[in-house]
């Protein structure tokens, strides 16, 4: 790992894992964790319902942690084979000691920028980054989009959950909306806590704004728009789009 921004992003994938924090914010669903998993799941039956042959999925999720997101989300659907990458041993070594991701479980430790890109193109019918992306800037997210779309099999989707900048709002300005909503909101957590998250965006996010993320994906698409309204889930700060391969 000597890239000095895989670094910083495993360094700040280790702080959920030190103190806990990832669990406590899925317990009181402060990042919207349950309806992200029931857009996964929307979205992943809406895929196999559209093959004529035997339903099947090919998952990629991108930075996956334990693999959580995911197993909420496709608890009902038929997985053919699940490949989550991530730069947390520990993270993955519960992954694969888990159930229900289906019987082919495939673990990648490493930088998702990296990994990727080892990949064989089309080989997944759902690429899954679920708050992954917004540790990259922006240069290098639009590699990584590039590589995903790669990677999509011809009628495949990618879904985007993430933080996302209001239309028109600076990174500055999404940082103290954020800070004042983990302060305000997010009182089970020790106030010690939640300033290492503040921190912790402060230093290792950053967010595009929604039509970013929409326009950077269709520059690269064969039709250059998207087919009908991507947005399955947006709010003031979370967001999750379903972008075809196109």
């Amino acid at each position: 790992m000597s890239d000095p921004q895989s670094f910083e992003i495993f360094q700040s994938v280790e702080i959920f894992h030190s103190w806990d924090l990832y669990d406590n914010i899925v317990r009181n669903n402060w990042m919207m964790h349950r309806q992200m998993a029931s857009v996964i799941q929307k979205v992943a039956l809406e895929i196999t319902g559209t093959q004529s042959a035997t339903p099947k999925l090919r998952v990629l999720d991108l930075g996956c942690g334990d693999g959580a997101m995911a197993r909420n989300g496709l608890k009902d659907c038929p997985v053919e084979k699940y490949v989550g990458v991530d730069l947390s041993q520990e993270a993955l070594r519960n992954l694969a000691a888990s159930q229900g991701l289906g019987s082919n479980v495939q673990v990648l430790h490493g930088d998702i920028a990296t990994s990727i890109e080892e990949l064989p193109p089309e080989a997944f019918d759902l690429v899954l980054a679920s708050y992954s992306l917004h540790h990259f800037e922006s240069a290098q997210k639009k590699s990584i989009l590039n590589q995903i779309r790669r990677l999509l099999s011809t009628n495949g989707v990618f879904l985007w959950i993430d933080i996302a900048r209001l239309d028109r709002e600076d990174r500055s300005g999404f940082i103290a909306r954020i800070e004042q909503e983990i302060q305000s909101r997010w009182i089970p957590m020790p106030s010690e806590h939640r300033h290492d998250a503040i921190e912790h965006i402060r230093n290792y996010d950053f967010p595009e704004q929604e039509s970013w993320m929409i326009d950077t994906w269709d520059s690269n698409s064969r039709n250059h728009r998207s087919s009908g309204n991507p947005i399955e889930y947006r709010d003031a700060f979370y967001i999750a789009l379903r972008l075809a391969a196109g």
